[in-house]
């Protein structure tokens, strides 16, 4: 079996010590031109590889970005990732990507694996049910930068990336009203996620600024067990005859969706329904669904750069919070306004 080339073997063979050998491949002037040469030469031919860890610890910079993504198979998020990406391939980085799948003490094994790697900066999207940042306090400590995109963190003072989650939820709340909606309930999201809560306070405050008042019995909390939860639904719809249903996400509004057609439930003219982010289920679903729009691939673009630009300016302190626009676009599932 054929082994990896080291830098003591090239040594060996140009009888000279690995430190001479690792000066002359890095062009040092301070080695001859015939060593070097000779180095050179010979690295090709046994097709030796530097050690990039050693060359970066050397550097104390590797040009690698990490990167902790909820999952892959989301399409918001794989559309964040594409504009990360974007970003990457034109500075000429590297990105280094860790999923946590909702689970916190995933999270914090994929923060550790990525700064044992010695990545320069990180961009996160934390687990749902994450609740203690420590983890994120520890690498900003050991120098690395961090910026948090789609989940604000309040607990720690770095720069992040989200859209207006808030403005989105009104701008549905309002079309829900003015096509003549009067009971509109909202299924949350999982507690721990900050955009569950500013969507959640954007239905609220459309309510009150509409003249509807609030009743706490027509919001849903979030259940991470699909059988559970659809049963939760199917009780909950039983139990309140309303007329429009805010969905935290568009896999929510499909649910609700296949429910109420299930009962013979015409949509949208017994019930309206809404959803968040304009994942492609919400385009190809029957009925279509209506949706509050998120620009994913933006979102990563600018957390990348927004990032980039701490590492070319390491000593700055300031923090950087962008809010991205939403948009709302109505499909078969709303009324139209008259």
């Amino acid at each position: 079996m054929r082994t990896r080339v080291r830098l003591s073997d090239l040594a060996y063979e140009l009888d000279v010590s690995p430190s001479t050998i690792s000066r002359a491949l890095s062009g040092d002037p301070r080695i001859s031109h015939k060593t070097r040469s000779a180095a050179s030469e010979l690295a090709k031919r046994w097709g030796y590889i530097p050690n990039a860890f050693a060359v970066n610890l050397l550097k104390k910079k590797s040009n690698n970005i990490g990167l902790i993504l909820p999952e892959f198979t989301n399409p918001y998020f794989s559309n964040v990732l594409l504009g990360i990406d974007k970003v990457i391939n034109e500075n000429d980085l590297h990105l280094l990507i860790n999923t946590h799948n909702g689970d916190y003490e995933k999270e914090i094994k994929a923060s550790r694996v990525l700064n044992s790697l010695m990545i320069d900066g990180l961009l996160v999207a934390y687990a749902r049910n994450t609740s203690d940042f420590q983890h994120y306090e520890n690498i900003i400590y050991s120098g690395v930068p961090i910026v948090f995109f789609d989940r604000l963190c309040e607990d720690i003072e770095a720069s992040y990336v989200i859209t207006d989650d808030f403005q989105g939820a009104q701008d549905a709340m309002n079309h829900f009203i003015q096509s003549g909606c009067k009971k509109i309930a909202h299924l949350k999201g999982p507690e721990n996620l900050s955009t569950s809560f500013t969507r959640m306070m954007g239905y609220l405050e459309g309510l009150k600024r509409n003249g509807l008042g609030v009743n706490e019995d027509l919001i849903l909390s979030w259940n991470e067990n699909p059988v559970t939860y659809k049963k939760q639904i199917i009780d909950f719809l039983n139990q309140h005859k309303v007329d429009a249903i805010f969905a935290y996400d568009d896999y929510m509004a499909y649910e609700v969706a296949q429910i109420l057609l299930e009962t013979g439930t015409s949509i949208p003219d017994e019930v309206s329904i809404i959803g968040f982010s304009d994942d492609p289920i919400s385009q190809y679903a029957h009925p279509r669904i209506s949706t509050v729009a998120q620009n994913a691939e933006l979102m990563g673009k600018r957390a990348t750069e927004i990032l980039l630009n701490k590492l070319e300016n390491p000593d700055s302190k300031e923090i950087f919070t962008e809010m991205l626009p939403t948009k709302l676009i109505l499909r078969q599932t709303t009324k139209n306004v008259f």
